[in-house]
């Protein structure tokens, strides 16, 4: 075999592919250079560069007061520490860590574990809203990557006052926190947070700030409740009283504009100090009066009374026969009027004399259907959509559930479950005319230059009865306190209505036993209403007396007694005498209710 010579295109093939293969090398090596230096000017950059969060302040919260408004919750400027996690090397964490815990008061431990969950990030709070004593020692320790910026607290200069009304901010990046108005309109009181870079030397102190990579902070818009500051103190010390003096649980009130809806007061006790409401239990952070329901006993009386007038089943001059005191209904239990027994009655004295016999006749002619879609009318069973978080819907059983206990029951506040609001709402329906207002706490937003941004207004949700009923109703109320079981919210210079309820607290095996909701609804001027008030005591102790008129009606009388004179509304009783107070007149021992 003889060797023949490579052909020269074989040759120039190879040392082109490989003349390819070193251009390719070349570029991908001048590629990695520039990357290279991209990737360490940025780590310069990066290590030249310091960020400093620059918090926006949260929008402050105001209620009234006279003619102008007050501080409920604000914000004030406090030093807090951070560190620069990236900047510590191995062998300083844990010096690093002591020194921080000796200065802050924490636990070296708890420093050295935020620093490494945080390891490849060029910030961490080590401590928020820290003391001037604790920042001037993190200063003295002249740690570079450690220092002290500035930011917005929380806080409420009037303490516990509407505690339950303005709540508490949810939590950062923790859902199901928070509560009140903080909650719902924490979306208007947030602000947007800036940030502040500036160039640093080599031992990384600031020199010169760099503004193409700064950020200004967005304030938060302020809320305006319609919430009165002075009548929110005489509600929550009328209140209180009551708590206290019948030992009840737990206690609801609220005051309204029958003709706005506006929330004047509002108050669930005990209560809170939002300062400090990591401290309080869950149940005394709850507004009740608009997430608790209760039933409301025969405080509902007025408003199926006023459902059959409209219906013209009845009207106030009916008479109804009740039983001499106990009522056996066909296929509806046993019924009965405490505390006394009535023969005839017009419907208008078994509303004033509150007689269960009475009611049960008149839901006889409503029928279930009938008192069924009353409650609906009057916003029973259904959310008001007042702007407070966790509102519930109170309890309305499906109609066809109802039987013949339903039809006789429910016209006398048993069978059915209402929250405080929602029962404050249907009489002011009955107190303005008819009409079913939705309830608004918040009264205007402000931006943070001061210009009005959003405003309340009046939403009438429906009709629940006509003006001639509501009319008659009132009067019918009026009633109730001058002649019967509501004399206790008698007042002095002012004509008044309302009505008591004492209902049985329900229970797994029916009624619990000596267990009871103290209610009672008042408003004045009783020809043009300008204020309604409803206080419901939650079990008060049996022993110390348990009927609202005695544990509730003197609670509602105090409020609107200092209601009325604060607001300047012109007496309509021309002198004391023409109360008919009397020693007598206020409800001591068992009476019907």
């Amino acid at each position: 075999m003889t060797n023949r010579p490579v052909g020269k295109w074989r040759l120039h093939v190879v040392f082109s592919l490989l003349m390819l293969a070193m251009a390719a090398l070349g570029g991908r090596m001048v590629q990695l250079v520039r990357a290279g230096r991209q990737d360490a000017g940025r780590m310069v950059l990066r290590q030249q560069l310091m960020v400093i969060p620059e918090p926006g302040r949260q929008g402050n919260i105001f209620v009234r007061t006279g003619k102008g408004y007050v501080l409920l919750a604000g914000t004030r400027c406090v030093p807090s520490c951070f560190a620069d996690p990236n900047l510590i090397d191995d062998e300083d964490i844990a010096p690093t860590a002591i020194e921080l815990g000796r200065a802050l008061g924490m636990d070296p431990v708890q420093v050295q574990e935020k620093i490494h969950l945080r390891r490849q990030r060029r910030f961490v709070w080590v401590k928020r809203s820290i003391s001037p004593a604790e920042a001037n020692a993190v200063r003295a320790l002249e740690l570079p990557w450690v220092g002290i910026t500035y930011e917005w607290k929380r806080e409420y200069p009037n303490g516990g006052l509407a505690a339950s009304v303005v709540g508490f901010p949810p939590a950062e990046d923790t859902a199901g926190t928070g509560a009140g108005v903080e909650l719902a309109m924490h979306e208007v009181l947030s602000a947007r947070d800036g940030r502040r870079v500036m160039l640093t030397d080599a031992a990384r102190r600031p020199i010169v700030p760099v503004p193409e990579r700064s950020t200004l902070p967005a304030d938060g818009r302020s809320v305006l409740l319609c919430i009165d500051a002075s009548i929110q103190g005489y509600l929550e010390q009328a209140v209180a009283g009551a708590l206290s003096e019948f030992a009840g649980r737990w206690a609801t009130g609220v005051v309204v504009e029958p003709h706005t809806g506006r929330i004047l007061a509002m108050c669930s006790l005990p209560s809170f100090n939002p300062n400090q409401y990591a401290d309080a239990t869950p149940a005394d952070r709850t507004n009740r009066a608009v997430t608790v329901p209760y039933e409301p006993g025969s405080v509902a009386k007025p408003i199926f009374a006023a459902a059959a007038v409209e219906a013209g089943v009845v009207n106030y001059d009916t008479k109804i026969f009740c039983e001499n005191g106990t009522y056996r209904a066909p296929r509806g239990g046993r019924i009965s009027d405490h505390g006394s027994r009535y023969g005839w009655l017009s419907v208008r004295d078994v509303v004033v004399h509150s007689s269960n016999i009475g009611m049960a006749k008149i839901g006889e002619k409503l029928g279930n259907e009938q008192i069924h879609g009353a409650a609906l009318r009057f916003g029973l069973g259904s959310q008001t959509n007042i702007d407070l978080p966790g509102e519930s819907r109170g309890i309305l059983r499906d109609l066809r559930r109802w039987d013949g206990y339903s039809m006789r029951r429910v016209p006398f506040g048993q069978e059915i479950s209402t929250t405080t609001i929602q029962l404050a709402m249907a009489f002011c329906a009955l107190a303005n005319g008819g009409e079913l207002l939705r309830p608004r706490v918040v009264d205007r937003v402000i931006d943070a230059d001061g210009r009005t941004v959003w405003t309340g207004r009046r939403t009438m949700v429906r009709r629940a009865v006509s003006p001639r009923v509501a009319a008659e109703t009132l009067a019918v109320m009026a009633e109730v306190v001058e002649r019967g079981t509501g004399k206790a919210c008698k007042l002095t210079r002012w004509t008044s209505f309302g009505k008591t309820g004492t209902a049985q607290v329900p229970g797994p095996g029916g009624y619990e036993q000596d267990a009871y909701t103290s209610s009672f609804v008042g408003g004045a001027p009783a020809e043009a209403p300008r204020v309604l008030c409803l206080v419901s005591v939650f079990r008060p102790n049996k022993s110390k007396g348990y009927y609202g008129a005695k544990v509730a009606a003197p609670a509602v009388r105090q409020v609107l007694e200092q209601t009325l004179s604060y607001l300047d509304v012109p007496p309509d009783r021309h002198s004391i005498a023409d109360s008919g107070l009397r020693p007598q007149d206020v409800p001591l021992g068992r009476i019907s209710d």
